[in-house]
């Protein structure tokens, strides 16, 4: 993002959002708008209370009317009046038109810049299972319906306020009683229509982690479902059917509590209208009233009406931003990695070395004082039982959490004086489950480093095994959202051409060839003995022909701590964690199946 158009977000400390703070949503929708947004926002509004203003006027016009009807002189100078107020009116209803919707489309880029530029700073910790969901519903519906609010009702809501103020103003100079009785009106209406929005904010509040808890559910629907189809529970997933059951009876409780609020809004208007009856029938009997001025007292009560109806409905339609205002608030407020103020650059070596590392998952520990130095363009190992930490490791050499305690070194420096950008620029990152973007094989590739020559791009392809996917399918071949098109060790490929591609100094590798058959083993295989000749490699891995070519193996025991370090020569002499390891694989390795004799 360039600078001249980067969004200026007021920064502030963790905060709900609230209606009586920010009751037109001023404050909240700038955290979301660019500066030129929040002008054409003013403009908007400005624009809107004018309009309000030639309404009210119009409508206060049917006075003198009635009025000149009534004693017979006449009417021409209040037709062209109301045909001077109905012009000004309209050209200025069109630019505050005009300005609604660029102020929404502004917002609605701009707020998903904002959340997008705030989710690659969050560490990796924060995005649980339960936000994935209202995350997802919130970048793709939430935001579009706060833009139909900011183009639509928030100018409603100043617009119709400015002709029921113009109106109540204008009675006090024409009926001091009708006056009081708008006056005594109105704030009994929006007193009421606060309380009203108040209910509808607790019980939209109420509903709003069960329907969280539903897109989740739903989200791990679809990505179990080969599991669950193979478990024949596709179509009976008790997780998903207990959350709808308990976002059903959320909604309907809401849905009761929102009628009833909607209910306060018409009783209020009700009483206005029978009160504003019986003042104007008793003007009516005093003689204090002309048929004619009768006429245009009930024009005038029912367009002070309209607009406490239309104030009342835009207060509640307010409702949608506030509850993306406050859900974009809990990721805005979320407290991002620091950034250093000054980045320094390292040796340039290519070196990695954790110095007494802790660190662990809501407050449960997983590494415990680990200390290793992977030197420059060596191959560094790290086995251990499940669970003791080793994607943990590599997770926080790439600083997606920051360590609890220790520090962890790239380049000979502490990876959080690097800065993300530096740190990013010395890492590859080839992990087990490799996403592909809906785009061709090539452009997957380039990935790696966008600005890459095609030759660049087609050696990286041919050094990972690339290059027969390529021939078989082409190089143009769109691989599907995700790679779905192709198998899992075809994506492993592709993900290893990257890093070759990239020539960073340091790759990690995170099981790069489990659950891959022969062929798509071999060609890994190979393009990691093309990446050790370019880069420090940091690798986990459960099988031998990746384990005993390393430069040194780091031994993780069951609590996370390193229990021996060394090569594949001295650690299997050593009795241990390793040795144990070699003699179960050793086991496993002499296990064969029958053949059997049924043929």
């Amino acid at each position: 993002m360039s600078e001249q158009n980067s969004p200026d977000i007021p920064q502030g400390e963790n905060r709900r959002y609230s209606r009586l703070r920010d009751p037109f949503l001023f404050r909240g929708l700038a955290t979301l708008q660019t500066p030129v947004g929040r002008r054409l926002g003013r403009r908007h509004l400005t624009l809107a209370l004018a309009v309000g203003i030639l309404d009210g006027l119009a409508t206060l016009t049917l006075v003198p009317l009635t009025n000149a009807l009534a004693s017979g002189t006449s009417i021409v100078p209040w037709l062209w009046t109301l045909l001077v107020i109905a012009v000004a009116a309209f050209v200025m209803r069109f630019f505050a038109t005009m300005s609604s919707y660029h102020t929404a489309l502004d917002f609605i880029r701009t707020a998903h810049m904002i959340v997008g530029d705030k989710l690659a700073s969050l560490p990796l910790g924060w995005f649980r299972s339960d936000r994935i969901g209202g995350l997802s519903r919130l970048v793709s519906d939430r935001f579009m319906a706060a833009g139909e609010v900011v183009a639509h009702i928030q100018g409603t809501v100043f617009r119709d306020g400015a002709a029921l103020i113009t109106v109540l103003v204008g009675a006090w100079f024409w009926s001091p009683r009708l006056g009081l009785t708008f006056m005594v009106i109105a704030p009994l209406a929006f007193g009421v229509m606060e309380l009203s929005g108040w209910i509808r904010e607790k019980a939209a509040e109420r509903a709003l982690p069960a329907s969280k808890e539903l897109s989740s559910r739903i989200v791990e629907f679809a990505h179990a479902q080969p599991a669950l189809r193979a478990a024949g529970r596709c179509e009976h997933f008790e997780p998903l059917h207990s959350a709808l059951e308990v976002d059903h009876q959320a909604r309907v409780r809401e849905l009761w509590q929102s009628t009833f609020a909607l209910l306060l809004n018409g009783v209020v208007v009700q009483f206005f209208l029978v009160a504003f009856i019986v003042i104007t029938a008793s003007l009516a009997a005093d003689d204090l009233l002309l048929p004619l001025q009768t006429i245009a007292v009930i024009g005038i009560g029912l367009r002070f009406t309209r607009s406490l109806e239309q104030i009342g409905a835009s207060f509640v339609g307010l409702d949608v931003a506030r509850l993306v205002i406050a859900e974009s608030t809990t990721i805005t407020d979320a407290p991002s990695l620091p950034e250093p103020a000054h980045p320094r650059t390292g040796d340039g070596s290519g070196s990695v070395e954790l110095r007494h590392v802790t660190f662990g998952y809501d407050d449960k520990p997983v590494v415990n004082d680990v200390s290793f130095v992977a030197r420059p363009g060596t191959v560094t190992a790290i086995v251990g039982p499940s669970g003791a930490g080793k994607t943990t490791l590599t997770r926080l050499i790439a600083r997606f959490w920051d360590v609890d305690s220790g520090e962890v070194l790239v380049d000979g420096v502490d990876i959080r004086t690097l800065g993300t950008e530096r740190l990013m620029s010395r890492l590859s990152m080839v992990f087990q489950d490799v996403y592909l973007f809906d785009d061709s094989l090539i452009a997957n590739i380039r990935v790696g480093r966008p600005e890459a020559t095609d030759a660049s791009v087609y050696r990286a392809a041919e050094l990972a095994g690339v290059t027969s996917i390529a021939e078989r399918l082409g190089w143009d071949t769109p691989v599907g959202e995700g790679g779905r098109l192709l198998s899992g060790g075809e994506r492993q490929r592709i993900s290893v051409a990257r890093a070759i591609l990239k020539k960073a100094p340091i790759v990690l590798c995170d099981e790069a060839t489990s659950a891959l058959d022969t062929e798509n083993e071999a060609n890994v295989l190979a393009a990691m003995e093309a990446l050790r000749e370019q880069s420090t490699l940091i690798v986990i891995a459960h099988k031998l022909d990746t384990i005993r070519t390393a430069d040194q193996i780091v031994v993780l025991s069951a609590d996370g701590r390193v229990s021996q370090v060394g090569t594949h020569e001295e650690l299997r002499n050593q009795s241990g964690i390793y040795r144990r390891f070699l003699a179960r694989r050793k086991a496993a390795l002499g296990w064969t199946l029958g053949e059997s004799s049924d043929r």
